[in-house]
């Protein structure tokens, strides 16, 4: 065989295998619901912006006294933003402790890690009570008109 005929085989092989590769990966994960959102740490050009779109009306901190402002009252459509002010993690789960079924969907929120911040997207009329998991005793509401 000549040089160019195996330089041609060995160009086939590692093309039909890297083909054979990327198509028979597993999909990625699903990005998270539009109704919750997570942030990390911005840039500081995405801080400007994010402080603009953070009403801080709709803005609840949590530490290791509990949720700040503990009831908040928004309209339909609202984002409500939860954001880690305390030095250990916390949580935002639907009551009733232990089995957070009373609105799952705000368990979407879930574990925050110190200075994170997530948001959440109420889009039904109603009170919606939560609580801290890790902290059962910290407890909030959030009502939708």
């Amino acid at each position: 065989m000549s040089r160019n005929t195996i330089l041609a085989a060995v160009a086939v092989v590692v093309v039909l295998g890297l083909g054979l590769y990327l198509f028979s990966r597993p999909p990625q994960t699903q990005a998270p619901s539009p109704a919750t959102q997570t942030e990390s740490s911005p840039t500081a050009s995405e801080s400007s912006e994010a402080a603009q779109m953070i009403d801080q009306q709709n803005l609840v901190t949590i530490s290791s006294s509990g949720f700040s402002p503990k009831e908040i009252t928004v309209k339909v459509g609202t984002v409500v933003t939860w954001v880690n002010e305390d030095s250990e993690d916390h949580t935002v789960n639907s009551a009733v402790h232990p089995t957070h079924q009373v609105y799952p969907p705000l368990n979407n929120v879930g574990t925050l890690k110190p200075g994170e911040r997530k948001g959440f997207m109420f889009d039904k009329v109603g009170t919606y009570n939560y609580h801290d998991h890790l902290n059962p005793s910290l407890t909030g509401s959030v009502t939708v008109e």
